[in-house]
């Protein structure tokens, strides 16, 4: 797992001038977008906050996190066809290529946060110890997206659509998050879009901390931990029952 995922972390910007430096370089061109556009350009502020950069604060998070959730979910849904040439050559279990996406994406993840506090030091934000709680929440974040780009994996085989509706899903998917704008804003009048969205709560939590350095609420803790490791079990379980049939398909 750890060899595939060295690989796939290497070959993602092989050809390029820049190399490996686009890991870096890409959320560092998000932030400074995001920051300048709707910090400076168009002037949007957070009354909540007393800071000219409270609204890309409060952006940030929630936009890196659906960054690394629906690209996890995208890959992880077309690795068995990406991969098939080697899955038909090499006699290894082919959760092994799913987890070595993981292992990619869980790092490129982190690698984003700390760009992040990165830019919250740089604009003189506060950070306090509960930044530490990042480190369980992104885990978790993972172990949900996992199981999600999993599932849908299982099922791409024998309906060729899945693949082509991902994208669409994933795009209908952000713009029901309160990420690019404030959950008051649908709280009343559209609250099923929070209550019954899952990433909702993720974001939230993110947005929480950078904004106020929150901690998050019990409730919050075991809505996303309860559902990722439910999701993870269905995963498993629909992997154990359908993986046999899609190597004879593949």
């Amino acid at each position: 797992m750890l060899s595939f995922a060295k690989r796939d972390f290497q070959e993602r910007y092989v050809g390029t001038g820049l190399g490996q430096f686009w890991y870096i370089l890409s959320p560092l061109i998000m932030i400074f977008i995001y920051t300048v556009i709707f910090s400076d350009f168009m002037k949007m502020k957070l009354d909540i906050v007393d800071s000219k950069y409270a609204y890309s604060i409060y952006l940030v998070p929630g936009l890196l996190a659906w960054t690394s959730f629906s690209t996890t979910i995208s890959r992880l849904n077309n690795s068995f066809f990406d991969k098939a040439n080697l899955i038909k050559k090499i006699n290894i279990p082919m959760y092994i290529f799913h987890v070595s996406i993981l292992l990619t994406e869980l790092f490129i993840f982190f690698i984003s946060f700390l760009l992040a506090l990165g830019f919250l030091l740089i604009i003189g934000h506060k950070i306090t110890f509960v930044f530490l709680l990042l480190i369980p929440i992104m885990i978790l974040q993972m172990i949900f997206s996992f199981s999600l780009g999993v599932i849908f994996s299982l099922f791409s085989p024998f309906f060729k659509d899945i693949r082509e509706f991902i994208p669409i899903f994933l795009q209908l998917w952000f713009w029901m998050t309160p990420i690019i704008y404030m959950r008051e804003m649908i709280e009343n009048k559209y609250p099923f879009l929070l209550i019954y969205n899952p990433f909702s709560y993720f974001s939230s939590i993110y947005q929480d901390i950078f904004l106020f350095s929150k901690v998050p609420s019990i409730d919050k803790i075991l809505i996303i931990s309860s559902m990722s490791f439910l999701f993870l079990l269905l995963a498993m379980y629909l992997y154990k029952k359908m993986i046999s049939t899609i190597k004879d398909i593949i």
